[in-house]
């Protein structure tokens, strides 16, 4: 399959991860950093749309189990193991997709954003998300002291325009505890996990289904985080704030 865009350190596929990732079998990975759409989750039970309540649920787990699916088998050579953020309402989906394709859920990593987000008069504002880690048999994080907390710095203002971007920082992280060397993020967004591996100094694959994003982060590995977000607002590639807790 032909990269949108590749250098010595990262790749870039635009595409559909469910039909990019098949396209991915000569290749092998020791760890994938997953940020998946938080389409759905139990708050849709209080909906009245068709679409909602358990129907919904089984469709999004179902969507979640078919890319990771693909992803344990991208792994399996080096016995590496995922990441996969998530919110405590989409966890319920991410565990049945666990299910579905029988591959556990080890561990649940809390992200302490060290901020408060945005939230209305009745519930609690959020502070935190989540991310699970699935590992082969053969994996081992080097650090058995490592907890489940980690603090990285969330700012509202996101350095590259995404909506749901992540702290290169928490990526980084990931990647350095895990010792991985070749990175997959099949839904790249702005470029982050591309960014992080290479602060690292690993190599990295990603995969993103809309174009304005691959270009986005190809600018960004190429010339830097602040030339990326002026050609984002002078393009109008910026979304507007969101007001979800992702």
């Amino acid at each position: 399959m032909k990269p949108y865009f590749q250098d010595a350190q990262a790749t870039i596929y635009h595409g559909d991860a469910l039909e990019v990732l098949p396209e991915l079998r000569g290749e092998n990975f020791d760890l994938v950093v997953a940020d998946p759409p938080y389409t759905t989750g139990i708050s849709s039970f209080g909906e009245s749309s068709k679409a909602s309540g358990w129907g919904d649920i089984m469709n999004s787990a179902h969507f979640n189990a078919a890319w990771l699916r693909e992803c344990r088998r991208l792994l399996e050579n080096k016995q590496g193991a995922a990441w996969v953020f998530n919110s405590w309402r989409a966890l319920p989906i991410l565990a049945r997709a666990s299910y579905e394709i029988e591959w556990a859920i080890l561990s649940l990593l809390v992200w302490d954003k060290e901020c408060i987000g945005p939230g209305g008069v009745q519930g609690l504002r959020p502070s935190y998300e989540l991310a699970a880690l699935f590992v082969h048999k053969g994996f081992a994080l080097a650090d058995r002291g490592l907890p489940d907390i980690w603090r990285h710095k969330w700012s509202s203002t996101k350095p590259n325009g995404h909506p749901a971007e992540k702290p290169v920082s928490l990526v980084s992280r990931m990647i350095r505890e895990s010792g991985a060397r070749r990175v997959l993020d099949p839904f790249m967004g702005s470029g982050t996990t591309l960014e992080a591996a290479k602060q690292e100094g690993a190599t990295a694959a990603g995969i993103e289904i809309e174009e304005r994003w691959c270009e986005c982060a190809a600018k960004r590995l190429q010339h830097g985080v602040l030339l990326c977000t002026a050609n984002a607002r002078n393009q109008g590639l910026a979304p507007q704030e969101k007001t979800d807790d992702k």
